[in-house]
């Protein structure tokens, strides 16, 4: 396939690299000073647990002209899917554009006129970039999540990605999952604001994670309550009432290890903007739901 990254920071490095190193065209949208880099010395991913190393060439195109891509991958915050939406109208043919990233709104929030075939997902790493070479980690219990269907591009991307050691989980109402893994996400963003962002302190903090933990429990009920379907399953069980002190457990642990600062704590520090917008929507959208005392003190306060 021919494939185009909107967004070469952390996961837009890593799928761009695994993709380039599989034998695919992969090309980056221009965005200093990453991109220059880029056309210096390509893509590189380096996977902290196993060592592993995907390196590829990617060819940095100033803008969207006449050349045609199979995948568009779009891997941008969620507070900048409108500049996004502006750098796609460019678009020929009929590619699949995949937005992957945070996006409570799913399809609804997305730029109404976007070239191509809009397909939704979500990648299955955290990192951070380290002198241009994206330093990540597989999220195990959160597979590469990629919207079920027929689409031949999304079938040729989900074939590379497990070949290349990629669990992938496709999901029937990716819209729904969206909103409740921005809930999630929202919760245990502020619950690093109140530790500073540091993982290890909120992993030590048990009052601040049974608040996440009730918050993220009470956000779930109130989706659902709302007739949003989609919750991942894993998150489902393990922040259903009963499991309340597994769940705390569980993250307390989670956020000791490497995973704590790669997936969560170095996102929320470089992205607060975006976190807090994520609360403020969540926090919008169940303002009406009974029984969210938790989620709202959790969301409506981010002591450092």
């Amino acid at each position: 396939m021919k494939v185009l990254i909107i967004g070469a920071g952390v996961i837009g490095t890593v799928y761009g690299a695994h993709l380039g190193a599989a034998g695919h065209t992969v090309e980056v949208l221009n965005h200093p000073p990453r991109t220059d880099d880029i056309a210096l010395r390509g893509l590189t991913a380096h996977e902290v647990l196993d060592g592993s190393r995907a390196e590829a060439a990617a060819r940095v195109v100033p803008g969207i002209g006449a050349d045609r891509y199979d995948l568009v991958l779009v891997a941008v915050r969620s507070d900048q899917l409108a500049q996004a939406g502006s750098q796609l109208a460019g678009l020929t043919g009929s590619p699949a554009v995949l937005f992957f990233g945070n996006n409570p709104g799913g399809r609804s929030a997305l730029p109404a006129q976007v070239p191509g075939e809009v397909r939704l997902g979500f990648p299955g790493v955290g990192g951070v970039l380290r002198n241009g070479t994206a330093e990540y980690v597989r999220i195990r219990q959160q597979p590469t999540a990629l919207e079920s269907g027929s689409d031949p591009r999304l079938a040729a991307l989900e074939r590379t990605l497990r070949q290349r050691g990629f669990a992938i989980q496709r999901v029937t109402d990716m819209d729904g999952w969206l909103a409740y893994h921005a809930a999630f996400v929202a919760c245990v963003a502020a619950a690093l604001y109140r530790c500073g962002t540091d993982a290890a302190r909120l992993a030590a903090d048990r009052e601040a994670l049974r608040l996440m933990c009730a918050a993220v429990t009470e956000a779930f009920a109130a989706l659902r309550h709302a007739g949003v379907t989609g919750l991942p399953r894993n998150l489902a069980i393990l922040h259903s009432p009963p499991l309340k002190a597994v769940a705390v457990r569980y993250w307390a642990r989670t956020m000791r290890s490497p995973a704590g600062e790669l997936c969560f704590a170095a996102h929320a520090r470089h992205a607060q903007a975006e976190m807090q917008a994520l609360g403020d929507q969540v926090t919008a959208r169940l303002a009406d739901s009974p029984a969210t005392t938790r989620l709202c003190q959790l969301l409506q306060t981010s002591p450092a």
